[in-house]
């Protein structure tokens, strides 16, 4: 992804688009489209579980955003394999999927939604105070920052400038 590049923002719910276009235009400098409704595909949805299967819909995201990258936000609780539930989940240069279902607030849709969209611009969880630290619970989503820290700074820097990582 490049700086020129556009960010297509799907939801259930509009009312989150503008907050989430705030933080992401702050943080990363992104244009963004608003994309407009997407529902969940039922074939996503996992009965014993109760809850929607992150991998496939962001597989059925990535077929059906056009050419952009793209952020989903959808209302349902999602899981990845192996965990009982996940925020979110991205594929880099590709798009991300997101669940307000666990996050109380729009500071927290927002916080997640950067820290989606870190990923699909090439950042790895960070182990540092920073929105790209890993959150396995709702306390601690709360408690990382809702900005990059300066290593991640910069490694977003390089990463859109198209300068290899020292």
């Amino acid at each position: 992804m490049t700086a020129q590049d556009t960010l297509r923002i799907f939801y259930e719910d509009e009312e989150v688009y503008e907050p989430i276009r705030r933080s992401l235009v702050s943080v990363y400098k992104l244009d963004t489209i608003k994309s407009g409704i997407m529902r969940p595909i039922k074939s996503a949805y996992n009965v014993k579980r109760g809850q929607y299967d992150a991998t496939h819909l962001l597989s059925y995201l990535i077929r059906n955003k056009g050419g952009d990258v793209a952020l989903w936000v959808v209302d349902e609780d999602i899981y990845y394999e192996g965990m009982n539930f996940v925020f979110g989940l991205a594929s880099f240069g590709e798009g991300a999927i997101l669940s307000r279902f666990r996050l109380n607030s729009i500071e927290l849709i927002e916080k997640e939604a950067v820290h989606e969209i870190g990923h699909v611009l090439g950042l790895n969880h960070c182990p540092n105070r920073c929105v790209m630290h890993f959150s396995n619970s709702l306390l601690e989503a709360m408690e990382k920052p809702s900005e990059l820290c300066e290593s991640c700074k910069r490694r977003i820097k390089n990463l859109r400038d198209n300068v290899p990582m020292l």
